[in-house]
């Protein structure tokens, strides 16, 4: 996952929202939403690959998201894929336990990692970083906040501004309007000038053609895009809504998957 555009405590009935976008090489192969365990019953995609998952929710209603930290293509590989923080995680079951479990984390052997989780309550962030033995914690406030593939709400990514201005446009709308809302902005193209895209952005030798294809909302290239989205609403104890495509957003195809939380 790469862009999650997160709304909490704006919505009348629903006191988080998230929708988030799924960026990958097309040639890494992946389901969309399915049971991934029980006891408790979790729920998200799934990395074909190596097995675990970028994103899920729980039948009790805890999330968990993560999001690749950019500027990791010169760190080589790890021995541990992060797909696996997400599925353990959620299997934890709670956020209490999630803690425990990110607490015991040894961080250098994963790729770095931007980790949000949380339920109607509680969102945080936990970051991996080089350099770091342990996880960094952070509380996300409420109100509107995107978490890209760097630290929550950076705006040095043009990206970010745009996904906060569209998720704002919608706080607080009805539910239909704000799904309806949400769709189009995970479907969004528009790019920054290329300058914003590039400088401090650069990173290991990337063209600025794709540097700036990747501050689109919705990404588009050759071998890499955004191949899945998904929406869910969470109050404490329970998931309210969970919609899906496995495909580019833009494309439609989004579905009811809420019943996976309940299906015998």
């Amino acid at each position: 996952m790469c862009t999650v555009l997160i709304l909490r405590d704006v919505h009348p009935e629903w006191p988080l929202v998230l929708a988030a976008n799924r960026d990958e090489f097309y040639a890494r192969p992946a389901h969309g939403p399915k049971v991934l365990s029980e006891s408790p019953r979790v729920v998200g995609g799934q990395d074909v690959e190596r097995g675990g998952t970028w994103m899920g929710v729980t039948h009790e209603g805890v999330f968990v998201g993560l999001t690749n930290q950019r500027g990791a293509r010169g760190l080589g590989t790890a021995p541990r894929s992060r797909g696996e923080v997400v599925l353990r995680a959620l299997q934890a079951g709670s956020v209490e336990a999630i803690e425990r479990y990110l607490g015991t984390l040894p961080a250098p052997e994963f790729l770095p990692f931007n980790l949000l989780y949380g339920d109607g309550r509680v969102l945080r962030v936990a970051y991996a970083r080089p350099g770091h033995p342990h996880l960094l914690h952070e509380d996300v406030p409420p109100g509107v906040h995107v978490l890209p593939n760097d630290s929550l709400d950076n705006l040095a990514l043009p990206k970010v501004a745009r996904a906060h201005a569209l998720a704002q446009g919608v706080a607080g709308r009805p539910w239909p309007e704000m799904v309806t809302g949400l769709q189009a902005a995970l479907a969004d193209h528009a790019l920054p000038p290329r300058d914003a895209a590039t400088g401090p952005l650069s990173e290991d030798g990337l063209p600025a053609d794709f540097l700036q294809q990747l501050q689109a909302l919705c990404i588009h290239t050759e071998v890499y895009g955004t191949r899945s989205a998904a929406i869910v609403a969470l109050a404490p104890g329970r998931v309210g809504h969970y919609l899906a495509t496995d495909t580019s957003p833009c494309r439609g195809d989004w579905r009811d998957v809420k019943g996976l939380l309940t299906a015998p």
